[in-house]
């Protein structure tokens, strides 16, 4: 003969509130793990959608004013007592177009720059501009000399001047049409 078990109602009563219990709670924390995640691809999409990227250039803007080196015409001056410093510099500098009028030691009574100062007049300015973007080393200076008129550029060349860095590359990127009122035909 078998004998057979028999649950009172009390405890299985209690059984099945307890999985009541259990699924109605994991289904709780369920639908709130779902309902995170949707409402955190909604805020990671508008992220990505607030920081627009930039495009990239086809050309290099236009610019009528902008000056080669064969425009500029530069004193080379020392300022050190490293002889020499100021013919080499200036070779390197015609090698790169520029056209060298006077190399020299300093004859201004100035205090020597670190690395190398620029010495302008307003007329030499954008001159003196050109060679700063990439033509001279780091530390180079800009001074304005109010009293002169022509548009000649010292470069005075100081005991932390070590050479003319590398030629900067050029970007190769054609350059854009100048702007017209009228399509070109």
């Amino acid at each position: 003969m078998t004998d057979y078990t028999t649950e009172s109602p009390l405890s299985l009563e209690r059984r099945q509130r307890r999985r009541r219990a259990v699924i109605t709670i994991g289904t709780l924390v369920l639908g709130l793990f779902f309902a995170f995640w949707y409402a955190l691809s909604y805020y990671e999409a508008d992220e990505s959608r607030a920081a627009p990227r930039t495009p990239t250039p086809t050309c290099s803007p236009y610019d009528p004013k902008v000056r080669t080196p064969a425009d500029i015409t530069v004193n080379v001056y020392n300022a050190t007592n490293r002889s020499g410093l100021a013919s080499r510099t200036a070779t390197a500098l015609e090698k790169r177009g520029y056209t060298v009028k006077k190399v020299a030691n300093d004859p201004s009574s100035r205090k020597a720059p670190k690395v190398a100062e620029l010495r302008y007049g307003k007329k030499g300015r954008a001159g003196a501009l050109t060679m700063l973007d990439g033509d001279l080393p780091k530390g180079t200076r800009g001074h304005v000399l109010s009293s002169r008129t022509s548009r000649t550029v010292d470069v005075v060349l100081g005991a932390g001047f070590d050479g003319l860095p590398p030629k900067a590359q050029s970007t190769g990127l054609p350059m854009c049409p100048k702007p017209s009122a009228s399509p070109s035909s």
